[in-house]
C-alpha cells in the first residue's frame, strides 16, 4: 500500500473512532475580497449619494437623455421609483452605507459570525430588489436610467466578490472536534 493510501485508511479508522482532528483555524484572509467589497461599496455610496441629490433638486439627471427609452426622468419620478412612500434613491444610498461599514478593513478583519451572516444576508437583499427594479424598469417604466444600471453593476460586482470570499474569510469559524 503506498503512503498515501496508508494515510487515507489511518484518518477514515480516526474519523470511526470519533477522534479524527479537524483544523479549526481560519483560512487566510484573502486581501483583494475585501479591499474589492469595501470599494464596490463606497463606489455605489457615490453613485446612491449623487442620485439622491439630484432626486430631490433636479428634475433631470447628468448624463441620461430623458427621451426615449434611455430615461432617467421617467424611471427617478415613477411610482416604482417609492417603496412605502420612501424614495428608492434614500434606500439605496443608506444600503451601500451600512455595506461600506460592513466591508471596511477594520470590520472585515473580525471574526465575528454576525457581521459575516449581515453581509451575506444583505447581499442577498440587495440583488433580489436590484432583480425587482430591473423588472420595473423593463417591464412596467418601460424606460431604463443609466445611473440605476450603473448602481445594479455595481450591486452584481459586490455580490459576486463577496461570494468569493470562504466562509472563514467572512468570519465564520470553522467548529472541529
Amino acid at each position: 500500500m503506498t503512503e498515501a493510501g496508508a494515510d487515507l485508511v489511518e484518518l477514515a479508522l480516526d474519523d470511526a473512532k470519533g477522534s479524527a482532528v479537524v483544523d479549526a483555524s481560519p483560512a487566510p484572509l484573502t486581501r483583494w475580497v475585501g479591499a474589492a467589497a469595501f470599494v464596490l461599496s463606497l463606489i455605489g455610496v457615490g453613485l446612491s449619494t449623487y442620485m439622491t441629490i439630484a432626486h430631490f433638486t433636479e428634475t433631470t439627471i447628468l448624463a441620461c437623455s430623458g427621451t426615449g427609452e434611455l430615461s432617467c426622468t421617467a424611471v427617478t419620478t415613477s411610482p416604482q421609483s417609492r417603496l412605502l412612500g420612501m424614495p428608492v434613491v434614500l434606500i439605496g444610498l443608506s444600503y451601500f452605507v451600512v455595506m461600506s461599514v460592513l466591508t471596511s478593513p477594520p470590520v472585515w478583519r473580525r471574526s465575528v459570525r454576525w457581521l459575516a451572516l449581515s453581509r451575506s444576508l444583505l447581499a442577498v437583499a440587495g440583488i433580489a430588489f436590484v432583480f425587482w427594479l430591473i423588472a420595473a424598469e423593463l417591464l412596467i417604466i418601460g424606460h431604463v436610467c443609466l445611473w440605476c444600471t450603473g448602481v445594479h453593476v455595481v450591486m452584481f460586482a459586490l455580490v459576486i466578490v463577496l461570494t468569493r470570499a470562504t466562509p472563514a474569510q467572512q468570519g465564520f469559524r470553522l467548529e472541529g472536534g
